[in-house]
């Protein structure tokens, strides 16, 4: 049976850490896209929390804003799975990792929220090096009243990301203009989750938009400052992140089941 580990150090069951969990609004799952036990922790949550609380929405990074009423119809069994996958731009993983989510919350009835920018939107910031009505054109309808907030030190964990990563088409672009890409992503992820005020929400994203309680949490924090938030890692980071840390990386940590 999988455990959670407080940042404390303190471990509990699943079953005792979940009631645990129904003291915070928003709940983060930082994940490793490729990550097999992260997509098991995903479902774990989901099924664990809407047995106790059936008032439940799920957002994901995995799907654009501009394909909700896609998503909608494929959750109101209005369009066929194949209708759906063909015209919502899933990620190549999805039938093993996202899938299983997307069919719990279809027969369940819970609402699904297609939480990221369309990533022509990141991918026009990241050129133009600005976030603007000019440079997102039509996707502009998806920006947040207040523009994204800047987080020095968000900032600079990215800028130290970037450096790790292989040579590729990003290494073309300046890590200031990709770096503003970011928080766009961060903030319209946030902003997401305005229709949906008296639910609480597992969110399921990639560790950095949730490690620190930075990225989608700090853009939420500053909208809604008393917000209860939850941040949960995987345990496999603590093999890489240095213990003194750890307390500030999440509230939890995902132990899977040996």
């Amino acid at each position: 049976m999988p455990q959670l580990m407080r940042n404390t150090g303190l471990i509990y069951t699943l079953e005792t850490a979940l009631k645990m969990l129904l003291e915070y609004q928003v709940i983060f799952l930082g994940e490793q896209h490729d990550s097999s036990a992260a997509h098991e922790a995903e479902l774990g949550l989901l099924t664990g929390l809407y047995s106790l609380d059936s008032n439940l929405a799920l957002a994901m990074e995995m799907f654009e804003r501009d394909v909700q009423e896609i998503l909608n119809a494929y959750l109101e069994g209005k369009i066929s799975e194949a209708a759906f996958r063909e015209q919502s731009r899933p990620w190549n993983n999805y039938p093993e990792a996202y899938r299983p989510l997307i069919e719990f919350s279809k027969f369940k009835g819970i609402p699904v929220i297609a939480a990221n920018v369309p990533r022509r939107a990141a991918g026009a910031v990241s050129r133009a090096n600005r976030i603007s009505p000019e440079v997102l054109g039509s996707d502009v309808i998806y920006l947040p009243e207040k523009p994204p907030f800047r987080s020095r030190r968000y900032c600079e964990l990215f800028k130290a990301a970037m450096r790790d990563m292989p040579a590729g088409p990003m290494g073309q672009i300046k890590p200031q203009a990709l770096f503003k890409a970011q928080i766009l992503k961060d903030a319209v992820m946030a902003a997401s989750l305005e229709a949906f005020p008296d639910r609480r929400i597992l969110f399921c994203c990639g560790h950095f938009h949730s490690d620190y309680h930075l990225g989608i949490p700090y853009q939420l924090k500053k909208v809604h400052p008393g917000i209860k938030i939850a941040v949960i890692a995987m345990a496999s980071a603590l093999e890489t992140v240095p213990m003194k840390m750890l307390s500030r990386l999440a509230d939890f940590f995902w132990i899977p089941d040996e």
